[in-house]
């Protein structure tokens, strides 16, 4: 993919994470950004998905309606990349030929409720360093980590991307494939051989 592709992919991922992370903001730490990112990872590569990553957590820092970014935010970027290799993970082992809705939807809201569950496990580790530092101890990260507050927001944050990767991943990967192919990736027909399925690369 040519340069001027690649930031185009950049700029319409990271648009579509900050739009709707406004337009989910009132439901308990769901965001279509996670799945955004695994399928723009799985479709474009590691580094479009770190890239889409790093840049959505900052400017949501930066704009966000709870307030200004704290020391927090390093913590938000680096376990936002977590779905971004679990993407470029996944790509390897299944490949492009994806359709909408297979077995494969199971696996990646599977893959991605994990994904939460690191996501949460490291950002509660930022939250427990910045409240007790330098006197943390692993009983307060604990505390942090599994008060019933916390684990609530957990749970949802498993549920809901269980439930979006599932229903929407495959579909953002076939269709920004179809859109953005290129030589080598393939199109979502099973029945068809690899050279058919393969998607040219445009102009």
């Amino acid at each position: 993919m040519n340069p001027t592709r690649r930031l185009t992919v950049i700029a319409i991922f990271t648009s579509l994470a900050i739009a709707t992370d406004y337009g989910m903001a009132p439901v308990a730490n769901v965001k279509l950004v996670f799945t955004l990112v695994f399928a723009s990872a799985y479709a474009f590569g590691f580094k479009t998905g770190t890239t889409i990553a790093i840049l959505t957590e900052f400017i949501w820092g930066v704009i966000s309606p709870y307030g200004a970014p704290t020391l927090i935010l390093p913590f938000l970027m680096g376990a936002t990349v977590i779905y971004a290799f679990a993407g470029w993970g996944a790509s390897k082992i299944w490949g492009y030929n994806i359709r909408p809705a297979s077995y494969l939807n199971i696996f990646f809201g599977s893959i991605m409720a994990i994904c939460a569950f690191f996501w949460d496990t490291t950002t509660n580790f930022g939250t427990a360093v910045l409240l007790y530092w330098p006197n943390i101890t692993l009983e307060k990260f604990l505390f942090t980590d599994l008060n019933p507050l916390t684990l609530y927001f957990t749970v949802s944050h498993e549920l809901g991307d269980f439930v979006l990767g599932s229903a929407l991943a495959p579909v953002i990967i076939v269709y920004f494939l179809k859109v953005f192919g290129q030589p080598g990736n393939l199109a979502i027909s099973m029945n068809k051989s690899p050279q058919e399925n393969k998607i040219p690369a445009s102009p």
